[in-house]
């Protein structure tokens, strides 16, 4: 013990620079878990929250530049801190106090594992959320004086892999119609999977196929809110089953932002465009897959749909996606107005949606498309494809064996036809009643 005090001079200045090494390096561990154990839910409603919140949901849209500056600021940090350990020690040995110097190499060790690594993670664990807000600023600051460094490291690490290791080559992927086949030889000799898995698998490899437009919710079934409304001095119409509000800058004349509806709850006196969460803009050719990857990405609810020139033409929630993802038989319909798409009401006689897709009609009614047909897309595509016109109640159209009569046609462009086999192929012959 005499020792310890008799040697303070030469590792108490050591010490004290340890310590605020160990604050430091403390700070990026629990900022790097909380950051990392924030739930998607969590950081869309930061993306609407106070500028702390936004900040956070603004870094996490990049986290593969967050978790490199964070990993490099904490491993400079613990590399001063084991050299300045390293210089006391020494000091300590050439003093000749063996001893202190020994207890000092194992305290410099526990010490940065204990109060550098595991209470600072255990905190963030239990308090993530506040310690994320907490270290939002300083975070931000230190990814800014890194950024001009990241390209250098990025270059050097080229050039050393390069270097040493000339002959490394990326791995052939598989194509998404390499894995649709095995999956079907898998059904086909065996059932090492469930129906309902190959379903899902199917369903996930079908998104590098389908397009935005043929799964998004028309502009027609969605309701735009101004910016500065308010929920209660906003007039809604009276449009059912409703997912989302877009909320449009008037100025811009375009959608900004979209809030969910169950976060309405907490809107108060404050404005749409402060409740609004971003949205992400995707052209009307879009594979879903790409769809996925924008939402996933950069944590948002809602892709809105554009045609070339720009314009809004619908919208694709990543509730959509997942729906079409785990249902054995996705469906716009079902989805949009929570009933069936096709109804059976007599044999061989339904009642269909305008919205239906051709390709969900034409598997449920036995009918092989066309290439026209797979450019229209939906049901009130081939009635406005057909008639060159809005489709009003009574107009029939024939497709492929089976006569399509609107029966009901609203002034929102919303269409419900029935589809029947056409019986007569005589048009002097008078159909039974």
């Amino acid at each position: 013990m005499f020792e310890f005090v008799e040697s303070a001079s030469i590792w108490l200045p050591g010490v004290g620079v340890m310590s605020a090494l160990i604050l430091c390096s403390a700070f990026f561990s629990s900022s790097e878990t909380a950051f990392f154990f924030l739930s998607r839910e969590r950081i869309r409603r930061f993306s609407a929250g106070n500028s702390r919140q936004r900040l956070i949901a603004a870094l996490m849209e990049n986290p593969d530049r967050l978790l490199t500056g964070v990993l490099f600021w904490n491993l400079l940090i613990n590399l001063t801190y084991f050299a300045v350990g390293l210089v006391v020690i020494g000091r300590l040995t050439d003093r000749g106090y063996p001893g202190v110097a020994a207890a000092a190499g194992l305290l410099n060790l526990v010490g940065m594992i204990v109060f550098g690594e595991v209470i600072p993670k255990s905190v963030a664990v239990a308090w993530g959320s506040r310690v994320a807000e907490l270290a939002a600023w300083s975070v931000a600051l230190s990814l800014t004086l890194l950024d001009p460094l990241i390209p250098v490291l990025g270059r050097s690490a080229r050039i050393l892999r390069r270097t040493f290791w000339p002959h490394v080559k990326r791995e052939t992927q598989l194509k998404p119609q390499d894995l649709e086949q095995a999956l079907d030889t898998s059904a086909a000799h065996g059932r090492d999977m469930l129906q309902i898995e190959q379903h899902a698998l199917h369903n996930v490899l079908d998104l590098n196929e389908l397009r935005a437009e043929e799964i998004m919710r028309p502009r027609s079934h969605c309701v735009t809110v101004p910016v500065n409304g308010q929920l209660n001095s906003t007039p809604f119409p009276t449009v059912r089953n409703l997912d989302y509000l877009l909320v449009t800058d008037p100025a811009e004349r375009e959608v900004c932002g979209a809030i969910s509806l169950d976060h309405l709850y907490r809107a108060g006196q404050a404005t749409f465009g402060e409740l609004a969460e971003p949205v992400v803009y995707v052209p009307w050719c879009a594979t879903l897959a790409h769809v996925l990857t924008q939402l996933e990405s950069r944590f948002r609810a809602v892709a809105v749909v554009v045609h070339e020139h720009g314009e809004m033409v619908g919208v694709v929630t990543y509730e959509d996606l997942i729906a079409i993802i785990v249902s054995e038989t996705p469906s716009r319909t079902r989805r949009m107005l929570r009933r069936e798409p096709l109804i059976e009401i007599d044999s061989n006689r339904y009642h269909a949606e305008g919205i239906v897709t051709l390709r969900y009609l034409g598997r449920r009614l036995r009918v092989t498309l066309s290439r026209h047909d797979e450019t229209l897309y939906t049901l009130a595509g081939l009635f406005q494809d057909r008639l060159k016109r809005i489709p009003r109640a009574g107009d029939q159209v024939d497709w492929h064996g089976w006569v399509l009569t609107v029966i009901e046609a609203t002034d929102r462009g919303l269409v419900r036809a029935l589809a029947e086999p056409l019986r007569f192929t005589d048009t002097s012959e008078e159909p039974a009643p």
